[in-house]
């Protein structure tokens, strides 16, 4: 903050400036909030009122600045930056907008009838963290996913004899992190698959942060055969990222440098799904 002279910019007085820091300190000693909350909520709990770290304020600017410290957000821009930055450390425009999307998590009448009738359901952050039922957190295994297309055919192919699912949809959303989070700490086993490209790494190493994952088909050896069916293959974007789970996967991306999103394998993620529910 000195050697970018912020503070000097958004206070412009060294009058201003006293408060400014201060406010920005007491909202970050309390963070990262948890379970995540509204940043209203949370201003009005920890600061001046719920305004205080309304999109644009000074103190919103250098408290997000800190958040970026605090978590290693990286880089970027845009509103859905911002969005995504917030939530790194907990903090969201509502409790709303975050969800998760589930197929056959049981536990409320709702649910139950979506899994019976093999239909995928949308669970908001409001109620994972405010009534989540005891029975929808103690499935023994847990499939997760990154995109929406291996759920739903998940749902059309085996219907309520599917395993217990949860998709990600790309960068985990608070709603999708609490979820897992608390899978894990009801012991449930939780099996990851995403894409085999960086992003697709970025992710599972992102949940692996969270809560502890086993690679479902996420391994070396499954990259490789996944890369002779792929008909036009495109080209790895990005920098390399470290895969823990298995180093060779990092070796074997750059080697081949072929990007295999998970529709390509999903017959094959299908196949154990199917092998799993008999």
């Amino acid at each position: 903050m000195r050697r970018d002279g912020l503070v000097r910019r958004l206070a412009r007085t060294p009058e201003a400036a006293g408060p400014l820091v201060e406010a920005a300190v007491r909202a970050l000693r309390a963070l990262p909030a948890s379970p995540p909350t509204s940043r209203a909520t949370f201003a009005a709990r920890n600061l001046s009122g719920a305004h205080t770290l309304d999109e644009g304020t000074p103190l919103a600017t250098l408290v997000l600045f800190g958040i970026r410290s605090l978590t290693g957000f990286p880089d970027g821009s845009g509103a859905q930056w911002r969005r995504e930055a917030w939530a790194s450390a907990g903090l969201l425009k509502d409790d709303l907008s975050s969800t998760v999307l589930t197929l056959n998590l049981r536990g409320t009448a709702s649910l139950d009838w979506a899994a019976d009738v093999e239909e995928p359901t949308v669970l908001t952050l409001r109620s994972l963290t405010r009534r989540a039922p005891d029975t929808l957190l103690t499935a023994e295994t847990v499939h997760l996913c990154e995109n929406p297309v291996v759920l739903s055919a998940a749902a059309d192919a085996l219907g309520p004899a599917c395993p217990p699912k949860v998709c990600l949809q790309g960068q985990p959303s608070a709603a999708a992190l609490t979820l897992v989070r608390d899978l894990s700490m009801r012991g449930a086993r939780l099996l990851y698959h995403g894409d085999f490209d960086w992003g697709g790494v970025r992710i599972a190493a992102a949940v692996g942060r969270v809560v502890p994952w086993r690679p479902w088909r996420f391994r070396a050896a499954d990259y490789r055969a996944a890369v002779t069916a792929v008909a036009e293959a495109s080209n790895l974007t990005g920098p390399p990222v470290a895969t823990p789970w298995d180093p060779d996967l990092a070796v074997a991306l750059t080697e081949c440098g072929v990007r295999v999103e998970e529709e390509v394998v999903l017959d094959n993620l299908l196949m154990d799904l199917g092998l799993e529910s008999r």
